[in-house]
């Protein structure tokens, strides 16, 4: 258990830092005026970069390098699986059933201020509270740092999640607490995965290891 967790302290000791950060920023200023703020902060190259950057917290995205990784290890298939899906489902359902009623800025905003908007991106009103895609960023990118045998990549997979889940925010998708929210959502059941699900001494091959026995 405690090499895993010091195999990914490239990725969770930032985490604690953005857990902290977050919240004094959360707790410190005002939900509307921080997005407004950061809504001015636009360019057209940051645009076009954002429109694209945040499929990478699509569920798509994340189950396609889940289902590669079955080909490889089965128990490291298995921990995606479990931390993305498992994180992916209790964000929806937060959003659903109990936070239904939490609108997105295109919505809250609609009366009180022009917001500027990413040309191409199709902008939804409900279901804001938690950030699906911010807490699948967390998740997969936590899961490839994992998976990944440099340090350095690791860090580079916290700078991607980070990034994926601002552009949520920068294309008033979603408010600041909404991917940190989904940010701590994604990160603890990935977490959990790892620690709980790589401890145990089984799935070393893969799906195509099961070809190579049959030639």
């Amino acid at each position: 258990m405690f090499k895993t967790q010091f195999a990914i302290r490239e990725f969770s000791l930032p985490m604690m830092i953005w857990m902290l950060l977050g919240a004094g920023i959360i707790f410190g200023t005002d939900k509307l005026d921080l997005h407004l703020w950061i809504n001015q902060l636009n360019h057209p190259l940051t645009d076009t970069i954002f429109r694209y950057l945040t499929h990478l917290g699509d569920g798509i995205f994340a189950g396609l390098i889940v289902l590669i990784i079955f080909f490889y290890k089965i128990r490291y298939a298995v921990i995606g699986l479990v931390g993305v899906f498992g994180s992916g489902i209790f964000s929806q359902l937060l959003k659903r059933l109990i936070y239904d009623d939490h609108y997105r800025p295109s919505k809250v905003f609609e009366s009180l201020a022009d917001l500027h908007f990413v040309d191409g991106v199709i902008l939804y009103s409900r279901h804001s509270f938690p950030s699906g895609h911010a807490t699948t960023a967390f998740a997969l990118f936590l899961f490839l740092a994992f998976l990944a045998p440099y340090k350095w990549v690791r860090a580079v997979c916290f700078g991607l999640a980070i990034v994926t889940a601002f552009s949520r925010v920068y294309i008033s998708q979603h408010f600041f607490e909404d991917i940190y929210v989904g940010s701590l959502i994604g990160f603890t059941f990935m977490y959990a995965a790892i620690i709980f699900i790589n401890s145990k001494n089984w799935g070393d091959r893969g799906l195509l290891s099961q070809f190579d026995s049959k030639k």
